[in-house]
């Protein structure tokens, strides 16, 4: 299995977005580096405890970057929060089944939030990062610009 990164072709273009990416990636990481745990007790417990610090991390991103969808009035905001709640009962459900581990393992935790994220970032986060890029220079150019925007 090889280990999740960010590079900058995952790039939003927005400073705040791109670290909380990164830290999305740091948790994929950390759960890969639990998969490889040796004592099967000890993995399960890392792997547990992986996935509800990545389950409590989406929450709060995908609460910034829903909030500045609206702000920006970005029009495909309702299927990409359809995406983020489709995902978040997923990781939930991972999150139950990694305690009793039934019916799954390790590597297809790993395996599936990996594919996951990279295929969200890459592809649906970068139409929003088009918009947003249109909408940030078309506010400088008024003289009126929205509040809540970061500088």
């Amino acid at each position: 299995m090889s280990p999740t990164t960010w590079n900058n072709s995952f790039s939003v273009g927005i400073e705040q977005i791109d670290d909380q990416h990164k830290d999305l990636f740091n948790c994929i990481a950390d759960l890969e580096k639990s998969v490889a745990n040796p004592d099967e007790k000890q993995r399960w417990n890392s792997i547990h405890y992986s996935i509800m610090k990545l389950q409590d991390y989406v929450r709060i991103h995908f609460s910034v970057e829903e909030c500045l969808m609206e702000v920006l009035g970005y029009p495909g905001r309702a299927a990409h929060i359809r995406e983020h709640n489709k995902f978040v009962k997923v990781v939930s459900d991972l999150e139950r089944r990694s305690i009793t581990q039934n019916n799954i393992t390790a590597n297809e935790i790993v395996e599936f939030l990996r594919d996951w994220l990279v295929n969200h970032i890459a592809v649906t986060d970068q139409d929003y990062s088009r918009y947003f890029a249109k909408a940030m220079n078309n506010t400088q150019r008024s003289p009126v610009r929205p509040t809540g925007l970061p500088d």
